[in-house]
Parts: C-alpha cells; structure tokens; sequence
C-alpha cells in the first residue's frame, strides 16, 4: 500500500509492486537530471531559486508559443488553420498590434515575473520552498499538484472576477481583453498590476501552502504556461485540453472567469446553454470540433 502523511492526515490506497517500482525509478532518475541542475547553479539556493525559475518561465513562454505564433503569422501548416475556433479572425494577424503586445509580454515574464520572484525569495526560503537533494514521491507530487489546482482555482476566479469590476477593469484589466480572439502568444498581455495579482500570485500560491520542492514548483509553473497558451491560442486541437471556454470569455467579458469552472458553476458564470459550452471537450477526432457540432442556423 502506497502511504501519504498530510498535515496530520494519513492517507493509503493499495498499489501493486511493479507500477511502485517503476514509479520509484522515474523519480529517482528525475532526481539525477535535478542534481545535475542544481550543480550548475553550484548548489547556491538563491541562484537556483532565482534564475532559474526565470528560465522556467521564459522557456515554457516562448516555447510553448513558437508553434502557434508560426501559423498565426504564416498562415502555415495549413492543417493546422481548421482548428481556428473564431473563423476569419486574426486572418492575417497585424504585426503592428502583435509587436506591441510581445513588447509587454516580454516585459512581464523577463522583468516583472523575476522581480516578483526576488521580492518574495526570503519569506519563500524560510516559510515555503526549500531545494533539498532529494525530490519528492511521485505519490506527494500528485497530491500537491491537486492542492495547486483548487488554489489556482480560487485565487485565479476571484481576482480576475474583481479586475472585472467596473472600477478596476479599465485602468488593470481593459489590456488584456483588447484581443477579443486571443492568441497564444497573448495569455500575459496584461498590466504589472494584472500580472502580479491574477497572474503570478495565484500560482505561487499552492507551492507555497505546501512548501514545495523547487522542482515541483518548476514543473507546476511550466505546466501553467502551457495551459494558458492553450486556453488562449484560439485553436481547439485534437488531443489537446479545450480552450473554448476562455476563448469564450475573451469574446463575451462576462462568463467564465475560472480555470477548472467549478467557481463558475457555483456562481453562476458558466456559459451553459451555448454553442461554444457544447463543443468543450477534449476532441479525440481529427475533425474540427465545430463540424463534428456545428452552430444551427436560425431560420429568418
């Protein structure tokens, strides 16, 4: 049986020794490329902690964008394009407002995103993270995950619901929304004030509740950027987590607020009863999902 001490709790579920066995082996070789990370840094807890969770994030960003980027600039692979879920949009993208918006985001995950970084570094150090060499259990590495999610879920829901209000959404939030068919490349267009409070902190949050190795944090931050590429890159891909519901909020403003729609649901913010709500699925078909659920067109 597989045994999980949580604040005091005691968790166990049956597991058989093979899949132990192998799950033993990929963290101890996950362990070895960690070691071999934290050795270039020359073990300096600072510096790993620092830099390199600014690398993370610029990697993951440009990374996870460069393909999307390339067909909406290109128009290429043309395959690619019948995924597009608002058609004749961004078709063909203006580089004039694509430069302005890199020209922020770049600022965002190369300035503000390691300023925020260092800022917080010694509450994080003493309270949260720690760089130990010896990484976690697969099994405490999914139960933080799980933590991550509903943390992300509350603080991201609640305070991009509060840059909606009408007294904030102008001067903090108004930037981001100025792409009604987003892109990937735009998932942190945003103010400083957006980035810090909706952005950054509501993924720092579950970390530092769980004081999570800075491994984990890694993988969780990149994991992150990856996501909000895919909610904002515009194109519902085969075998890929269904981005209509943000996409949807880019277009209407007022519905889904959240990342896992659970806060959505409980308050009412969900886009039930429409077109784009039917089509939220992660499709196993290579055809598009808007012509395996196409929009019925009202007779005049």
């Amino acid at each position: 049986r597989i045994q999980i001490l949580f604040e005091g709790c005691h968790f166990s579920f049956p597991a058989t020794r093979p899949i132990t066995i192998m799950m033993e082996a990929g963290r101890v070789k996950v362990e070895s490329i960690w070691l071999m990370i934290y050795d270039v840094f020359g073990r300096n807890d600072f510096l790993v902690h620092n830099i390199g969770i600014w690398l993370v994030g610029v990697l993951s960003y440009v990374g996870f964008n460069s393909i999307f980027l390339l067909c909406d600039v290109t128009g290429y692979p043309r395959a690619m394009t019948k995924y597009k879920i608002q058609d004749n949009t961004n078709s063909p993208l203006e580089l004039k407002k694509l430069g302005v918006m890199l020209k922020t985001t770049m600022f965002n995950i190369t300035v503000v995103s390691p300023l925020f970084t260092l800022f917080f570094y010694p509450m994080v150090s003493r309270c949260g993270a720690y760089h130990k060499l010896q990484l976690p259990t697969f099994q405490r590495f999914i139960l933080e995950f799980m933590v991550f999610l509903i943390a992300i879920e509350i603080g991201f829901y609640y305070s991009h619901r509060l840059l909606h209000h009408p007294k904030l959404y102008a001067r903090f939030h108004k930037k981001h929304h100025e792409w009604t068919a987003p892109i990937g490349a735009e998932s942190i267009y945003c103010t400083v004030i957006e980035m810090v409070v909706s952005n950054l902190a509501p993924v720092a949050i579950g970390p530092f509740i769980m004081r999570s190795h800075l491994f984990v944090s890694w993988v969780w931050s990149a994991t992150v950027l990856l996501s909000t590429t895919i909610s904002h890159s515009g194109y519902h891909l085969p075998f890929l987590a269904s981005p209509e519901g943000h996409d949807y909020h880019h277009k209407k403003f007022n519905k889904q607020f959240g990342n896992l729609g659970i806060l959505n649901l409980l308050h009412e913010t969900d886009f039930e009863g429409t077109i784009e709500a039917e089509r939220n699925f992660t499709s196993f078909s290579l055809v598009p999902v808007k012509e395996i659920i196409p929009e019925v067109k009202k007779d005049k």
